[in-house]
Protein backbone atom coordinates (compact mmCIF):
# COMPACT_ATOMS: atom_id res chain seq x y z
CA UNK A 1 0.00 0.00 0.00
CA UNK A 2 1.80 3.56 -1.20
CA UNK A 3 2.22 5.74 1.92
CA UNK A 4 -0.50 8.21 2.26
CA UNK A 5 0.82 11.91 1.80
CA UNK A 6 -2.28 15.06 2.20
CA UNK A 7 -1.50 17.35 -0.96
CA UNK A 8 -3.51 20.52 -0.93
CA UNK A 9 -3.83 21.90 -4.53
CA UNK A 10 -2.21 21.16 -7.50
CA UNK A 11 -4.01 23.92 -9.79
CA UNK A 12 -7.65 23.75 -9.48
CA UNK A 13 -7.21 20.37 -8.60
CA UNK A 14 -7.46 18.96 -5.50
CA UNK A 15 -6.02 15.78 -4.14
CA UNK A 16 -6.50 13.58 -0.80
CA UNK A 17 -3.37 11.29 -1.38
CA UNK A 18 -0.64 10.90 -3.15
CA UNK A 19 -2.21 7.13 -4.39
CA UNK A 20 -4.61 9.03 -6.42
CA UNK A 21 -2.09 11.11 -7.98
CA UNK A 22 0.36 8.35 -8.66
CA UNK A 23 -2.45 6.20 -10.77
CA UNK A 24 -3.38 8.54 -12.84
CA UNK A 25 -0.10 9.48 -14.25
CA UNK A 26 0.97 5.56 -14.34
CA UNK A 27 -1.65 5.41 -16.56
CA UNK A 28 -0.60 8.30 -18.70
CA UNK A 29 3.02 6.84 -18.71
CA UNK A 30 1.70 3.57 -19.00
CA UNK A 31 -0.39 4.94 -22.23
CA UNK A 32 2.76 7.12 -23.90
CA UNK A 33 5.70 4.26 -23.22
CA UNK A 34 3.22 1.69 -24.70
CA UNK A 35 3.34 3.52 -27.65
CA UNK A 36 6.98 3.84 -27.84
CA UNK A 37 7.57 -0.44 -27.24
CA UNK A 38 4.74 -0.40 -29.35
CA UNK A 39 6.98 1.76 -31.94
CA UNK A 40 10.40 0.24 -30.72
CA UNK A 41 8.65 -3.80 -32.07
CA UNK A 42 7.56 -2.68 -35.17
CA UNK A 43 11.23 -0.74 -36.47
CA UNK A 44 13.51 -2.83 -38.36
CA UNK A 45 16.28 -2.12 -36.72
CA UNK A 46 16.91 -2.64 -32.64
CA UNK A 47 16.39 0.46 -30.97
CA UNK A 48 17.25 -0.48 -27.00
CA UNK A 49 19.81 -3.35 -26.20
CA UNK A 50 18.40 -6.20 -24.05
CA UNK A 51 21.31 -5.10 -21.54
CA UNK A 52 19.37 -2.35 -20.04
CA UNK A 53 17.70 -4.84 -18.15
CA UNK A 54 20.28 -6.78 -16.23
CA UNK A 55 21.68 -2.53 -16.01
CA UNK A 56 18.65 -1.78 -14.24
CA UNK A 57 18.28 -4.78 -12.25
CA UNK A 58 21.23 -4.14 -10.83
CA UNK A 59 20.36 -0.48 -9.71
CA UNK A 60 17.07 -1.86 -7.86
CA UNK A 61 19.22 -4.83 -6.55
CA UNK A 62 21.18 -2.50 -5.14
CA UNK A 63 18.35 0.07 -4.07
CA UNK A 64 16.55 -3.24 -1.90
CA UNK A 65 20.23 -3.69 -0.13
CA UNK A 66 20.21 -0.32 1.02
CA UNK A 67 16.46 -0.74 1.71
CA UNK A 68 13.75 -2.79 1.37
CA UNK A 69 10.76 -0.71 0.98
CA UNK A 70 9.27 -1.28 -2.19
CA UNK A 71 7.41 2.12 -1.85
CA UNK A 72 10.19 4.57 -2.02
CA UNK A 73 11.88 2.26 -4.74
CA UNK A 74 8.44 1.97 -7.14
CA UNK A 75 8.57 6.02 -6.81
CA UNK A 76 11.78 6.45 -7.92
CA UNK A 77 11.89 4.37 -10.80
CA UNK A 78 8.30 6.75 -11.51
CA UNK A 79 10.03 9.41 -10.80
CA UNK A 80 12.65 9.03 -13.64
CA UNK A 81 10.50 7.34 -16.14
CA UNK A 82 8.09 10.69 -15.54
CA UNK A 83 11.81 12.69 -16.22
CA UNK A 84 12.90 10.53 -18.76
CA UNK A 85 10.26 11.87 -21.31
CA UNK A 86 12.94 14.61 -21.52
CA UNK A 87 14.77 12.65 -24.43
CA UNK A 88 11.92 12.68 -26.56
CA UNK A 89 12.43 16.42 -26.53
CA UNK A 90 13.78 17.96 -29.59
CA UNK A 91 17.08 19.16 -29.78
CA UNK A 92 17.45 22.67 -30.75
CA UNK A 93 19.58 21.90 -33.81
CA UNK A 94 17.78 19.02 -34.42
CA UNK A 95 16.29 19.40 -38.32
CA UNK A 96 13.60 16.56 -39.31
CA UNK A 97 12.63 14.94 -35.91
CA UNK A 98 13.26 11.60 -35.70
CA UNK A 99 11.47 9.55 -33.00
CA UNK A 100 13.73 6.10 -33.72
CA UNK A 101 16.70 8.21 -32.45
CA UNK A 102 15.40 10.02 -29.10
CA UNK A 103 14.11 6.07 -28.26
CA UNK A 104 17.96 5.15 -29.13
CA UNK A 105 18.70 7.46 -25.96
CA UNK A 106 15.84 6.78 -23.73
CA UNK A 107 17.62 4.12 -21.73
CA UNK A 108 20.50 6.25 -20.58
CA UNK A 109 18.11 8.85 -19.83
CA UNK A 110 16.24 6.70 -17.30
CA UNK A 111 19.25 5.18 -15.68
CA UNK A 112 20.65 8.89 -14.99
CA UNK A 113 17.45 9.37 -13.79
CA UNK A 114 17.44 6.62 -11.62
CA UNK A 115 20.86 6.68 -10.08
CA UNK A 116 20.42 9.94 -8.93
CA UNK A 117 17.08 9.78 -7.29
CA UNK A 118 18.71 6.90 -5.75
CA UNK A 119 21.89 8.44 -4.52
CA UNK A 120 19.95 11.09 -3.44
CA UNK A 121 17.50 9.01 -1.54
CA UNK A 122 20.21 6.51 0.44
CA UNK A 123 22.82 9.56 0.34
CA UNK A 124 23.73 8.35 3.97
CA UNK A 125 23.95 4.80 2.98
CA UNK A 126 25.92 5.40 0.08
CA UNK A 127 28.56 6.90 2.29
CA UNK A 128 29.86 4.96 4.28
CA UNK A 129 32.41 4.35 6.56
CA UNK A 130 35.64 3.95 5.09
CA UNK A 131 38.21 1.76 6.28
CA UNK A 132 41.95 0.94 5.70
CA UNK A 133 40.84 -2.66 4.56
CA UNK A 134 38.50 -0.89 1.71
CA UNK A 135 41.42 1.69 0.37
CA UNK A 136 43.57 -0.93 0.36
CA UNK A 137 41.45 -2.96 -2.06
CA UNK A 138 41.51 -0.01 -4.14
CA UNK A 139 45.15 0.67 -3.76
CA UNK A 140 45.85 -3.24 -4.93
CA UNK A 141 43.18 -2.80 -7.86
CA UNK A 142 45.07 0.34 -8.96
CA UNK A 143 48.52 -1.29 -9.01
CA UNK A 144 47.16 -3.82 -11.10
CA UNK A 145 45.04 -1.78 -13.28
CA UNK A 146 48.20 -0.04 -14.12
CA UNK A 147 50.28 -3.25 -14.82
CA UNK A 148 47.29 -4.75 -16.77
CA UNK A 149 47.04 -2.17 -19.26
CA UNK A 150 50.77 -1.84 -19.96
CA UNK A 151 52.70 0.49 -17.81
CA UNK A 152 55.80 0.04 -19.41
CA UNK A 153 54.79 0.20 -22.73
CA UNK A 154 53.91 4.40 -22.11
CA UNK A 155 55.95 6.74 -23.98
CA UNK A 156 54.31 10.16 -22.49
CA UNK A 157 55.39 11.50 -19.49
CA UNK A 158 52.49 13.16 -18.13
CA UNK A 159 51.11 9.23 -18.22
CA UNK A 160 54.25 8.25 -16.28
CA UNK A 161 53.61 11.29 -13.88
CA UNK A 162 49.70 10.24 -13.16
CA UNK A 163 50.66 6.77 -12.65
CA UNK A 164 53.47 7.93 -10.47
CA UNK A 165 50.74 10.08 -8.41
CA UNK A 166 48.86 6.72 -8.19
CA UNK A 167 51.75 4.70 -7.13
CA UNK A 168 52.37 6.74 -4.45
CA UNK A 169 49.01 7.12 -2.64
CA UNK A 170 48.91 3.67 -3.08
CA UNK A 171 52.10 3.16 -1.34
CA UNK A 172 50.72 5.84 1.34
CA UNK A 173 47.60 3.39 1.89
CA UNK A 174 49.85 0.60 2.42
CA UNK A 175 52.17 1.91 4.98
CA UNK A 176 48.98 2.85 7.32
CA UNK A 177 47.54 -0.51 6.34
CA UNK A 178 50.80 -2.40 7.72
CA UNK A 179 51.07 -0.32 10.40
CA UNK A 180 49.37 1.37 13.53
CA UNK A 181 50.36 5.05 12.35
CA UNK A 182 47.20 7.19 13.97
CA UNK A 183 45.02 8.22 11.67
CA UNK A 184 45.22 11.81 11.67
CA UNK A 185 42.49 14.12 10.22
CA UNK A 186 44.82 15.05 7.25
CA UNK A 187 45.48 11.17 6.89
CA UNK A 188 41.59 10.13 6.88
CA UNK A 189 40.67 13.06 4.03
CA UNK A 190 43.86 12.17 2.06
CA UNK A 191 42.76 8.13 2.18
CA UNK A 192 39.07 9.40 1.55
CA UNK A 193 39.91 11.61 -1.23
CA UNK A 194 42.39 9.11 -2.87
CA UNK A 195 39.40 6.16 -2.26
CA UNK A 196 36.75 8.70 -4.48
CA UNK A 197 39.56 9.21 -7.14
CA UNK A 198 40.24 5.50 -7.35
CA UNK A 199 36.41 4.99 -7.51
CA UNK A 200 35.38 7.40 -10.52
CA UNK A 201 38.50 6.42 -12.13
CA UNK A 202 37.70 2.75 -12.70
CA UNK A 203 33.74 3.84 -12.96
CA UNK A 204 34.62 6.17 -16.01
CA UNK A 205 37.07 3.15 -17.46
CA UNK A 206 34.34 0.19 -16.47
CA UNK A 207 31.40 2.53 -18.42
CA UNK A 208 33.47 3.01 -21.10
CA UNK A 209 34.79 -0.83 -21.49
CA UNK A 210 31.58 -2.11 -21.15
CA UNK A 211 29.85 0.12 -23.69
CA UNK A 212 32.27 -1.04 -25.97
CA UNK A 213 32.76 -4.84 -25.32
CA UNK A 214 33.51 -7.15 -27.65
CA UNK A 215 34.21 -10.66 -27.66
CA UNK A 216 36.24 -11.96 -25.26
CA UNK A 217 36.75 -15.41 -25.92
CA UNK A 218 35.39 -17.73 -29.09
CA UNK A 219 32.62 -18.48 -27.48
CA UNK A 220 29.47 -16.74 -27.64
CA UNK A 221 27.21 -17.75 -24.65
CA UNK A 222 30.07 -17.81 -22.56
CA UNK A 223 30.33 -14.02 -24.01
CA UNK A 224 26.69 -13.15 -23.34
CA UNK A 225 26.56 -14.43 -19.77
CA UNK A 226 29.78 -12.12 -19.45
CA UNK A 227 27.88 -9.26 -21.01
CA UNK A 228 25.37 -9.86 -18.67
CA UNK A 229 27.12 -9.79 -15.60
CA UNK A 230 29.52 -6.93 -16.64
CA UNK A 231 25.91 -4.80 -16.84
CA UNK A 232 24.74 -5.70 -14.11
CA UNK A 233 27.64 -4.90 -11.87
CA UNK A 234 27.51 -2.03 -13.42
CA UNK A 235 24.07 -0.72 -12.40
CA UNK A 236 24.92 -2.25 -8.71
CA UNK A 237 27.91 0.68 -9.05
CA UNK A 238 26.62 3.12 -10.79
CA UNK A 239 25.10 4.67 -7.53
CA UNK A 240 28.84 5.12 -5.81
CA UNK A 241 30.35 6.01 -9.15
CA UNK A 242 28.09 8.87 -9.00
CA UNK A 243 28.39 9.67 -5.22
CA UNK A 244 32.26 9.66 -5.86
CA UNK A 245 31.98 11.81 -8.50
CA UNK A 246 30.13 14.42 -6.59
CA UNK A 247 32.26 14.06 -3.87
CA UNK A 248 34.83 15.08 -6.34
CA UNK A 249 33.52 18.07 -8.36
CA UNK A 250 32.93 20.65 -5.43
CA UNK A 251 36.95 20.54 -5.61
CA UNK A 252 36.96 21.76 -9.43
CA UNK A 253 36.47 25.25 -9.91
CA UNK A 254 34.05 26.50 -12.87
CA UNK A 255 33.64 30.20 -14.11
CA UNK A 256 31.38 30.81 -11.35
CA UNK A 257 33.55 30.24 -8.76
CA UNK A 258 37.27 30.09 -9.12
CA UNK A 259 38.07 29.19 -5.16
CA UNK A 260 36.32 32.43 -4.15
CA UNK A 261 35.12 32.99 -0.67
CA UNK A 262 31.78 30.39 -1.45
CA UNK A 263 33.97 27.97 -3.12
CA UNK A 264 36.47 27.06 -0.19
CA UNK A 265 33.44 27.40 2.23
CA UNK A 266 31.92 24.53 0.01
CA UNK A 267 35.29 22.79 -0.16
CA UNK A 268 35.63 23.14 3.58
CA UNK A 269 32.29 21.19 4.44
CA UNK A 270 33.28 18.18 1.85
CA UNK A 271 36.40 17.89 3.87
CA UNK A 272 34.79 17.48 6.77
CA UNK A 273 32.28 15.08 5.26
CA UNK A 274 35.47 13.19 3.74
CA UNK A 275 36.83 13.21 7.19
CA UNK A 276 33.99 11.97 8.92
CA UNK A 277 33.21 9.22 6.46
CA UNK A 278 36.81 7.66 7.04
CA UNK A 279 37.04 4.93 10.50
CA UNK A 280 39.87 5.75 12.86
CA UNK A 281 39.49 2.03 13.68
CA UNK A 282 42.45 0.23 12.50
CA UNK A 283 42.61 -3.26 10.91
CA UNK A 284 44.78 -5.90 12.15
CA UNK A 285 47.78 -6.57 10.03
CA UNK A 286 46.77 -10.14 9.92
CA UNK A 287 43.48 -9.56 8.16
CA UNK A 288 45.56 -7.04 5.78
CA UNK A 289 48.16 -9.27 4.59
CA UNK A 290 45.64 -12.03 4.12
CA UNK A 291 43.39 -9.81 1.97
CA UNK A 292 46.50 -8.47 -0.01
CA UNK A 293 47.86 -11.59 -0.53
CA UNK A 294 44.42 -13.07 -1.89
CA UNK A 295 44.06 -10.22 -4.00
CA UNK A 296 47.17 -10.13 -5.80
CA UNK A 297 47.13 -13.95 -6.07
CA UNK A 298 43.39 -13.42 -8.10
CA UNK A 299 45.26 -10.51 -9.84
CA UNK A 300 48.28 -12.84 -10.83
CA UNK A 301 46.03 -15.35 -12.28
CA UNK A 302 43.75 -13.43 -14.14
CA UNK A 303 46.99 -11.43 -15.64
CA UNK A 304 48.21 -14.46 -16.93
CA UNK A 305 45.64 -16.47 -18.09
CA UNK A 306 42.97 -13.83 -19.17
CA UNK A 307 40.07 -15.41 -17.51
CA UNK A 308 37.76 -12.66 -17.20
CA UNK A 309 38.57 -8.72 -18.35
CA UNK A 310 40.17 -6.87 -15.76
CA UNK A 311 37.27 -4.17 -15.03
CA UNK A 312 35.01 -7.19 -14.56
CA UNK A 313 37.70 -8.50 -11.94
CA UNK A 314 38.19 -5.52 -9.78
CA UNK A 315 34.38 -4.86 -9.60
CA UNK A 316 33.73 -8.30 -8.66
CA UNK A 317 36.58 -8.32 -5.95
CA UNK A 318 34.82 -5.05 -4.76
CA UNK A 319 31.61 -6.19 -4.44
CA UNK A 320 32.34 -9.54 -2.92
CA UNK A 321 35.06 -9.51 -1.26
CA UNK A 322 33.84 -7.61 2.07
CA UNK A 323 31.13 -9.84 2.34
CA UNK A 324 33.44 -13.18 1.99
CA UNK A 325 35.47 -11.04 5.04
CA UNK A 326 31.94 -10.55 6.73
CA UNK A 327 31.20 -13.99 6.41
CA UNK A 328 34.85 -14.99 7.55
CA UNK A 329 34.06 -13.06 11.08
CA UNK A 330 30.96 -14.66 11.55
CA UNK A 331 31.97 -18.20 11.10
CA UNK A 332 35.14 -17.23 13.67
CA UNK A 333 32.73 -15.48 16.25
CA UNK A 334 30.65 -18.85 16.12
CA UNK A 335 33.82 -20.55 16.83
CA UNK A 336 34.39 -18.78 19.92
CA UNK A 337 31.17 -19.13 21.21
CA UNK A 338 31.23 -23.01 21.29
CA UNK A 339 34.66 -22.63 22.58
Amino acid sequence: MLTKIALKKIGNLKFNNIDLLLALGGILISVFFGYIFYHTYQSERSLISLMILPLIAGIIIENLRLSSDWTSLLLRIFGALLFSILAFLPGKSEGNYNLENHIEMWPYWFVIFFVVFSAISHEKKIIPKLTEGITLLQSAAIIYWIIDIGFFNFEDMVDYFLIGIGIIFSLFSFIHVFTYLKLTRNTRLYLSLWSSIIMVIFGIDYIYRVYNFDYFVNNKIINEQLNILQYFLLGVTLIYIYQNAFMLLVYIPSKRRFYGKEHMKEIRAMNKTHIKRYSQKQIKISDSLLALITTSVIYYLNYIYHTIPRHTLIWLIFWIFPLVLWLINIIKKKHNEKI
